[in-house]
């Protein structure tokens, strides 16, 4: 039988091997978990919010190192790391993001990813008129009326130009909607984006008839229509009744035309000294259409004033319930307030 020495270097070797292969499973285990950390909420239970703006073409590095200054996430290369692997990095939209130290690194990256920015919600109704759009974007905190009265001054790129005595160039060629605006959008580009939507979903309707009118002429009787009308199906009828009266020069004499001259609101009926006020908004001391709109009409209108009813309508009364009651002569039109006044 033959006996064997054992290998010293045998026994050496495999303690250092042993250390080794701990040490690497360590590192591992530490990087691994390190690297975990960085994607959990940096505070997981605040409630502080922070408004982000990521500007168009910036990088996941930048965002990253945004979020990470503003104390939201805990590594701006673990946020750049992340992006790059889910091939994100430059694919994040931009805007304004709402986000929290609360929120983990990968609700951030879906939040960017999907675009989900702040928006300011704002809704203008139809036959608002200039003041009142201004009245409400400022209360939405969208610019300051110090900005408007500034761009009120003057039409908007590509906007029709003023007639003379018009009191404000904008008038009319606000598009009475709903709007998502981004948070941070200024007072001009709030401005731009609703005569933009009149472009869009107006002007196409002037654009498909030939009208004698000129556009001015177009949005200012249809603002009138608009301020008159209380039913959608009587639009047609109540621009005929104005367009009829231009074409024998018989003066419009619309009340909501001398109410927008006065300036200010006025309860009830107008009295006569209402409607004496010396304006080119009176239509009862002018005649033909006023120099420019008196509100921001809505698509109803619009095509009421390029669609009248076949009809020889001269005169209308608006009963208390909404009816309107029409009349061709002015012996009608006695019969109708005649009617109003027995039954309401």
């Amino acid at each position: 039988m033959v006996m064997t020495k054992p290998n010293p270097r045998r026994r050496l070797v495999r303690p250092w091997r042993r250390r080794l292969w701990l040490g690497i499973f360590a590192a591992v285990c530490f990087l691994m978990l390190y690297g975990w950390r960085q994607f959990l909420p940096l505070s997981p239970h605040s409630h502080e919010y922070f408004y982000i703006r990521v500007a168009p073409g910036e990088s996941a590095s930048q965002i990253g190192t945004t979020l990470e200054h503003q104390k939201i996430i805990r590594s701006a290369l673990a946020f750049d790391l992340a992006s790059r692997a889910a091939h994100l990095s430059r694919t994040l939209k931009s805007g304004v993001y709402r986000l929290s130290p609360s929120n983990s690194l990968n609700t951030i990256l879906r939040i960017m990813k999907s675009g989900d920015v702040v928006v300011i919600k704002v809704t203008i109704p139809e036959g608002f008129t200039v003041r009142q759009v201004v009245s409400r974007l400022v209360a939405a905190h969208i610019g300051t009326t110090t900005q408007y009265q500034k761009l009120e001054q003057r039409p908007l790129s590509g906007m029709p130009a003023p007639m003379p005595g018009v009191r404000d160039p904008l008038e009319g060629f606000l598009f009475p909607a709903t709007y998502s605006f981004p948070w941070g959008i200024t007072a001009k580009e709030a401005l731009q984006t609703m005569w933009q939507t009149f472009r869009t979903e107006a002007l196409p309707l002037y654009l498909r008839v030939h009208s004698h009118l000129s556009m001015i002429q177009w949005v200012t009787l249809a603002s009138i229509v608009q301020q008159e009308n209380k039913r959608a199906a009587e639009a047609p009828d109540i621009a005929a009744v104005f367009l009829n009266r231009i074409a024998i020069k018989m003066p419009l004499q619309s009340d909501a035309t001398v109410r927008y001259a006065i300036g200010h609101p006025i309860d009830g009926s107008l009295s006569y000294q209402n409607l004496q006020v010396a304006s080119p908004y009176n239509t009862y001391l002018n005649s033909g259409l006023p120099p420019g709109p008196i509100a921001n009409p809505g698509l109803t209108a619009l095509s009421a004033a390029l669609h009248p009813a076949p009809v020889g309508y001269l005169y209308f009364l608006t009963l208390p319930n909404g009816q309107v009651l029409f009349a061709t002569t002015y012996q009608q039109h006695l019969a109708n307030i005649a009617y109003a006044n027995a039954h309401y």
